[in-house]
């Protein structure tokens, strides 16, 4: 289903049009869904060059250099963004230590959920090793025009739910990925387990039963019970010849 076009009353904004340096219209092509929102082509021209009293556009490219910080955890401001190059870091703050909690690519839409809800940021977002464009859209834009706020808040909507399908997507990739790790290593511990039974029986060292491996077990409890066998092969082998049991 096409996205709803939304009439914006331009006289009404041309009041506004006093930006200094707007940038090319052709660049809110970059923009997912931004054609759908806005068919007209004549307006976008009006658009970029909308500003507040400052003469600073609405909408600014902006380059960011390597790990240089485009929203800063614990922030309040009123930006989104829309990756044109580059990549960019989502950087959150996890038991104190920051970590990479994702990597954004070219045409994700940043930071509109905090905007959104009027809400600080909840985490960091950094240029990637190489730097990255983005355009930058100040949320001011939609005070200037009730139409032009229901266009922009529709444009947004979009953006949000391509980044929930991808995240979605994201999600079932890691879960797939960790229930097929979960087989490889269980197999590799059951194989690693027969090894050491027969090991064992050479040296005429008797595993108890309950330290056998079973397809069923859990993983915490088969590493628990080759730890306990090469305790075992200790006592008979170098520890050169024992590092090959150890799980990486």
């Amino acid at each position: 289903m096409g996205a709803e076009r939304l009439a914006v009353n331009e006289e009404s904004l041309r009041p506004h049009a006093r930006a200094r340096a707007p940038i090319e219209p052709q660049l809110l092509k970059r923009i997912p869904h931004f054609k759908d929102i806005f068919p007209d082509e004549a307006l976008w021209s009006l658009l970029v060059q909308l500003s507040g009293d400052d003469g600073v556009a609405y909408i600014e490219r902006k380059r960011f250099a390597p790990g240089q910080k485009i929203i800063t955890q614990g922030k309040f401001d009123q930006m989104i963004y829309w990756v044109l190059s580059g990549e960019v870091n989502i950087v959150a703050r996890i038991k104190e230590q920051p970590k990479v909690v994702h990597k954004s690519q070219v045409g994700e839409c940043i930071g509109a959920l905090a905007v959104l809800r009027g809400t600080v940021r909840s985490a960091d977002v950094v240029a990637g090793s190489e730097g990255t464009w983005v355009l930058e859209l100040d949320w001011a834009i939609t005070e200037k025009n009730p139409e032009l706020g229901k266009a922009f808040y529709h444009l947004i909507a979009l953006n949000l739910a391509d980044t929930l399908d991808l995240a979605y997507e994201t999600h079932l990739t890691i879960i797939a990925n960790s229930v097929q790790l979960l087989r490889e290593k269980t197999g590799q511990l059951m194989e690693q387990n027969r090894k050491l039974e027969s090991l064992l029986s050479k040296h005429k060292i008797k595993m108890d039963a309950e330290l056998r491996m079973d397809p069923g077990q859990s993983l915490s409890q088969a590493i628990a019970n080759i730890k306990e066998s090469l305790t075992l092969l200790e006592q008979e082998e170098e520890s050169s010849n024992i590092d090959r049991f150890i799980i990486q």
